[in-house]
């Protein structure tokens, strides 16, 4: 049961992180005109406040624990890139003016792609409630394998729609520039990803039978069954065949 005082701590985090993202990206601008800058506030603000009540509130407090002991160190540079990205998109298209010619249908399909992507993460992190910013097992929690959702598909769904929502912000707010950092960003997740492989592979129960059984690592591996031509030939046969006959 989660009580009135876990409610209103959850508001106030969504509050802060709501401003503080709104203020960062004005400031940056210096203008709150431009609609795009807009449009991904609000998408952004909505998306998640829908995470933060969906999800588990055990893996609510793990994502609030930054400074109870030490860190990942991707977790800090993913957070600086993404920031980064975020404020040089919103530099470029109120002050600079460099590479901010986006065309607006592309504005508003990268929005949408930064939607979908943002809905997969959150997906993932309501199915796994061990999705935890920093690379660790928690015994606390009993810590389990995730079998469940997006991770019947691959191993990373959580990677997959951060490799595709950074880049995509950068467009929906409209710059080419900000894709520099969104690159960076990317690089970084790429490189955790292997580092939480090989830990999880070694530390969590059943992960490398898991890996076997689904092989994709960020995209899904479709398998497609093969027939031998032989097979093929005999059934083109026997359909003709069946259709010359009177």
């Amino acid at each position: 049961m989660r009580s009135v005082t876990y409610w209103l701590k959850l508001f106030a985090r969504w509050a802060i992180v709501s401003l503080s993202i709104s203020l960062l990206l004005f400031v940056a601008a210096g203008t709150t005109r431009p609609p795009s800058l807009r449009h991904y506030l609000v998408t952004f603000s909505a998306l998640l406040l829908v995470t933060m009540l969906s999800i588990d509130p055990g893996l609510a407090e793990e994502r609030s624990r930054t400074f109870d002991r030490v860190a990942t160190p991707h977790r800090f540079a993913t957070g600086a890139f993404f920031l980064g990205t975020l404020a040089l998109a919103a530099l470029d298209i109120g002050r600079l003016h460099w590479f901010d010619h986006v065309p607006s249908s592309m504005r508003t399909r990268a929005l949408l792609v930064f939607g979908g992507a943002t809905t997969l993460e959150m997906w993932a992190m309501v199915v796994n409630s061990f999705f935890s910013p920093d690379i660790r097992l928690q015994p606390e929690r009993g810590h389990r394998l995730i079998t469940d959702g997006p991770y019947r598909l691959l191993r990373h769904p959580g990677y997959l729609a951060m490799l595709v929502s950074v880049p995509a912000s950068a467009l929906a707010i409209g710059s080419w520039l900000a894709l520099v950092p969104a690159v960076a960003f990317c690089l970084v997740i790429l490189k955790r990803v292997g580092a939480e492989e090989e830990f999880l592979q070694q530390n969590l129960a059943g992960y490398g039978e898991y890996m076997g059984k689904v092989r994709g690592r960020l995209f899904p591996r479709m398998v497609f069954r093969r027939y031998p031509c032989r097979e093929l030939v005999s059934s083109n046969s026997a359909s003709q065949g069946e259709r010359r006959r009177p």
